[in-house]
């Protein structure tokens, strides 16, 4: 359940250059972020508690979804896919606990730089089952982001995890 934590949407970091949209009602903001974590595809070391951890952010389904690869080959192996759902940016967590939690992108954010994911449902989940309950991203540069995500277990929090991801560089 502690690799649920790492669990990144961990997400990390597309160009700063994006405008920032003043989320006008119709997807603004939401596709503004969407485009971030589009950037964010290809290969990134994660600083974990536990150590570096390998995170793969692949763009996918003509360019619909991001899809962040955790851990591969590891027994925490997890997936996000992430997409547009009409004026929402909404991800789907499927966790090595076995469920599958649910997220949307809050609005207004904090920050164009800042996202915060709110728990909204999830399948396989009885209530008290540990879960992913939400999680913020925060773009600091075009090669580094940091994910801080919050664990709950009998509907309150266990504990969080705050991990900095880097962009691997490739030749």
């Amino acid at each position: 359940m502690r690799g649920c934590v790492l669990f990144v949407w961990m997400a990390a970091a597309l160009s700063l250059a994006l405008p920032a949209a003043a989320g006008d009602g119709d997807g603004g903001a939401a596709a503004v972020a969407f485009e971030r974590l589009r950037g964010l595809d290809g290969e990134w070391s994660a600083v974990t508690p536990e150590g570096v951890a390998t995170i793969d952010y692949r763009v996918a389904a003509a360019d619909s979804i991001v899809v962040e690869h955790l851990f591969p080959g590891t027994e925490h192996e997890m997936m996000t896919v992430y997409h547009m759902d009409g004026p929402d940016l909404v991800a789907t967590h499927y966790c090595s606990a076995g469920n599958q939690p649910r997220f949307k992108l809050e609005q207004p954010g904090e920050s164009p730089d800042r996202l915060h994911f709110a728990f909204n449902g999830g399948g396989n989940m009885a209530p008290g089952d540990g879960h992913i309950h939400e999680g913020w991203l925060r773009f600091v540069d075009a090669g580094h982001v940091e994910a801080e995500w919050a664990f709950w277990k009998d509907q309150k929090l266990e504990h969080s995890t705050t991990f900095s991801m880097t962009r691997r560089l490739t030749e």
